[in-house]
């Protein structure tokens, strides 16, 4: 008997229009997109019916509401990740005739992108399907290190059903896909380099969540909520001077950014502006190097600029669903 790998498992993505619609099956319509992980569940509630009959006998199982949940882990592949990005904050401006510039920002307004997924177990020939997928947030955590840097999106599906077949025997895929390394990551805060960061975190969340309130009749959600974006993270640095103390005591906002430069094959920046900082001390922990954490968040945006302006440069011209 065949058992089922992860390195067999082959992930198909496509955006679709229509809640509840999943796109359609055809070789060359999705995109196959490389993925550390993919753990977006399906989850389906079993209560116990509380009905007396008269005996201590359990009750009957009663099937409850469904829908599939987690997250997913990629490479910051300079060409895939801007579907990704796509998926959380909507199309880009982009500009360019080769390479492309495209720019990505949280929308005043969130409207969630819906995409079909599809993920199929090569060597055991089971597939299954998701539709109505959507990404409520991102999560990068940068080091100096020497590997492939990545970044986690947390997911939202309506539900997932196992499929008899592929969705695409020749799907899409991005070539060249260049992913930078750890240590290529630089911060910057207001524009000048800061080495004596050690670590780089941030969490970007949308707030999005599935409706299971509304009465459509069935055990799947009705459509999903819009909430809020919320721009929140920490970074580790040795302690040199006061620099981040000060930040943190005092009320001055300032920007951050996180910058990969692969040269020719482009470059990935997120951008964060009127970050503030919480007040944190400086551990006295032994008689090493000392290093200190300090939480962020972003403030409301001031001056017409985004709170987050994350700037993606390669080669490809734009992110449309493959035709």
């Amino acid at each position: 008997m065949t058992n089922a790998r992860g390195d067999q498992a082959k992930l198909f993505l496509r955006r679709q229009t229509v809640f509840g619609t999943a796109a359609a099956a055809g070789d060359g319509k999705f995109l196959s997109l490389p993925f550390y992980r993919f753990e977006n569940a399906p989850k389906a509630g079993l209560e116990e019916d509380d009905a007396i009959y008269g005996d201590a006998h359990t009750g009957d199982a009663v099937d409850g509401l469904r829908d599939a949940g987690g997250s997913m882990e990629v490479p910051l592949g300079i060409n895939s990740i801007g579907w990704h990005l796509y998926g959380l904050f909507g199309a880009p401006v982009t500009t360019g005739a080769g390479p492309y510039t495209h720019v990505f920002e949280p929308a005043d307004t969130i409207v969630p992108v819906m995409q079909t997924a599809g993920l199929s177990l090569m060597d055991v020939n089971q597939h299954f399907l998701q539709d109505t997928l959507t990404y409520m947030g991102m999560q990068i955590a940068a080091r100096k290190n020497g590997q492939r840097a990545r970044a986690t999106f947390d997911l939202l599906a309506r539900e997932e059903t196992a499929g008899g077949v592929i969705l695409d025997n020749t799907p899409v895929t991005y070539s060249p896909d260049a992913v930078p390394v750890g240590f290529v990551g630089k911060v910057q805060m207001d524009g000048g380099d800061v080495a004596s960061v050690t670590e780089f975190n941030a969490t970007i969340a949308s707030g999005t969540e599935l409706d299971q309130e509304a009465m459509n009749g069935l055990a799947t959600g009705a459509a999903f909520n819009t909430g809020r974006w919320a721009l929140t993270g920490s970074i580790a640095a040795r302690f040199t001077n006061r620099t981040w103390y000060d930040l943190g005591a005092g009320t001055t906002a300032c920007t951050l950014q996180l910058a990969y430069d692969l040269g020719a094959a482009g470059s990935l920046k997120f951008l964060f502006r009127n970050v503030r900082f919480e007040r944190s001390g400086v551990p006295i922990t032994g008689r090493d190097v000392l290093s200190t954490s300090f939480n962020w968040r972003t403030a409301r945006p001031e001056g017409g600029n985004a709170p987050l302006t994350v700037t993606l440069v390669n080669p490809t011209a734009d992110y449309a669903n493959p035709t």
